[in-house]
């Protein structure tokens, strides 16, 4: 595995880390319909990104990138739902089950080259969870004092773009991704 790969997973990881956390910390503020909307974001975005991600590098063998794929959704997605109850955990489980089903098909039909804008794209929704589960932990009559609640959001956008920015230098270093290294000694 390259080192894009592994900052990708490693990423899919923290962020599963993070979200688990927040859900922990904040469950007490959700419902369970908002429980089972976050879980399912969050399962099929990590899916998705996953799927794209083992999709391309292991083209030609779609068993093992959705066995793999779907692996990654379905425990990011039940983690998530643990928070919030078995409906959730039902949610997230069949979410990231079809996200990782959709991403390696989708990772096995396209070039390297696009499956890295994807992936940064899944990425980025993936990491937006964070973004969901602020805006669903507020509740309806809250008003806004001051101004400044604006730049965290702002400061928030500016860190997940240079994060992947900076991954995306790891996909340049490498030179693409692992299967094109095979691609390469093939032909």
């Amino acid at each position: 595995m390259g080192n894009y790969e592994i900052f990708i997973l490693g990423s899919l990881g923290l962020l599963t880390l993070i979200v688990v956390t927040l859900a922990i910390i904040w469950r007490k503020r959700f419902r369970t319909m908002h429980g089972m909307m976050i879980s399912m974001f969050f399962g099929m975005n990590v899916g998705l990104t996953a799927g794209v991600l083992f999709g391309v590098t292991y083209q030609g063998d779609l068993y093992f990138s959705t066995i793999l794929s779907m692996t990654i959704g379905i425990l990011a997605g039940a983690l998530c739902g643990f928070c919030f109850g078995i409906l959730c955990v039902i949610e997230g489980v069949m979410a990231g089950l079809m996200g990782g089903m959709m991403g390696a098909m989708l990772g096995e039909m396209i070039i390297v080259n696009q499956s890295i804008n994807l992936i940064k794209i899944f990425l980025f929704l993936s990491i937006s969870t964070i973004f969901v589960i602020t805006i669903l932990k507020s509740s309806k009559g809250t008003k806004i004092e001051n101004k400044r609640w604006f730049l965290k959001p702002v400061l928030l956008s500016v860190f997940i773009a240079v994060y992947i920015i900076s991954g995306n230098s790891f996909a340049e270093e490498s030179g693409e991704l692992m299967n094109s290294k095979l691609l390469c000694s093939a032909r």
